[in-house]
């Protein structure tokens, strides 16, 4: 089927998403409910067992090298989220991201009762697939087949020979063991002619009898294919893009003139710094959980595609509404000149 692209799509996720074709997306990016009663569309039973529906549509959505990123406040809740992530599905988390919303989100608060401390932050969670880069799977699968690897492990066995054996011919300067044997037999490094030869005496030439140069030509050989793909199993990296002086811990300021008619709307520059982190220009953003459409603002406005889905009809018009101010420059409220009901309660 079509996917709706640069559409903002009003439905329940489940429902919208469960046709759409494999490997599709390239960023998801969303704020899903908490299931914590501030909403109707907050108040969700069976909350983890909910969660991880959704997140396995998003798991064969994304393609390989896709990341998967969301938002929320409470550490019991994602502990759960997590464990049942990891056991079922093949998301690997990457960090833990704080949200710093300064003294500003606790101003007004009675504090004389409180046994802990206010509460000025949420949770920013960010899992991709495979652990490993394009290039390290491509290196481990040479490694598996380098010759002098293999060669060394055949006759090592042959002649009834222990890797500590070997590795006592090639001291540390202190005199301790070192691993350059094990990276030999496992493949990552090739030893010099000389280490060779070393090997070859203490044999007493009865084994290791294939030439040094022989051996070397078959590995040169396979790591001129080597280089030759490995910029084509880059494509596995997630792109990541760090921003300078940025770490685990960002101030964000959530109270600027960002209401926009959702009571838990996220700043545009929050999602603006994810999205130009971890996507390229034309990639394909999904915010299953759009709410107004700040995901699909700031895409657009880097010129990334967005899907945005989101249960209210009323939050997708003024997601519609903000996504149209980006190309005519004509603010949301300019728009709804004459129209009550969506922002009765901004400032």
């Amino acid at each position: 089927m079509d996917l709706p692209i640069n559409q903002i799509v009003c439905g329940d996720c489940l429902e919208v998403m469960k046709d759409w074709p494999d490997n599709c997306v390239d960023l998801v990016l969303t704020d899903p409910p908490y299931g914590i009663g501030i909403a109707e569309w907050d108040i969700i039973d069976n909350y983890t067992e909910w969660f991880i529906l959704w997140a396995k549509l998003i798991e064969k959505l994304l393609r390989n090298n896709g990341t998967f990123w969301f938002f929320h406040m409470l550490f019991p809740v994602l502990a759960n989220i997590h464990n049942q992530l990891v056991q079922q599905t093949s998301f690997c988390f990457k960090q833990w991201i704080t949200i710093d919303k300064g003294l500003q989100s606790v101003v007004n608060r009675s504090m004389e009762k409180m046994r802990s401390f206010p509460r000025a932050s949420e949770y920013l969670l960010f899992y991709k697939f495979n652990d490993l880069t394009g290039a390290q799977q491509l290196s481990d699968k040479y490694a598996k087949v380098n010759p002098m690897a293999k060669y060394l492990r055949e006759e090592f066995l042959k002649a009834n020979i222990t890797n500590g054996q070997i590795a006592e011919l090639f001291p540390s300067r202190s005199g301790g063991m070192t691993g350059c044997v094990s990276n030999w037999l496992l493949g990552y490094n090739f030893p010099t002619q000389g280490q060779y030869e070393k090997m070859r005496e203490f044999f007493k030439y009865k084994y290791l009898r294939k030439e040094y140069e022989d051996l070397r030509k078959e590995y040169e050989d396979l790591r001129k294919e080597y280089e030759y793909l490995r910029k084509e199993y880059e494509y596995l990296r997630y792109t990541f893009n760090l921003p300078k002086g940025v770490t685990d811990v960002w101030p964000i300021n959530f109270y600027g003139n960002i209401n926009e008619g959702h009571p838990t709307i996220k700043p545009l520059d929050l999602m603006c710094r994810i999205i130009n982190t971890t996507s390229s220009p034309a990639d394909l953003i999904l915010d299953p959980f759009c709410g107004s459409g700040t995901t699909c603002v700031a895409a657009k406005m880097l010129g990334r595609n967005y899907i945005g889905i989101d249960i209210s009809e009323e939050y997708c018009k003024i997601a519609r509404m903000r996504i149209k101010a980006v190309d005519t420059g004509v603010p949301v409220k300019e728009q709804l000149k004459g129209q009550m009901g969506l922002f009765d309660n901004s400032t």
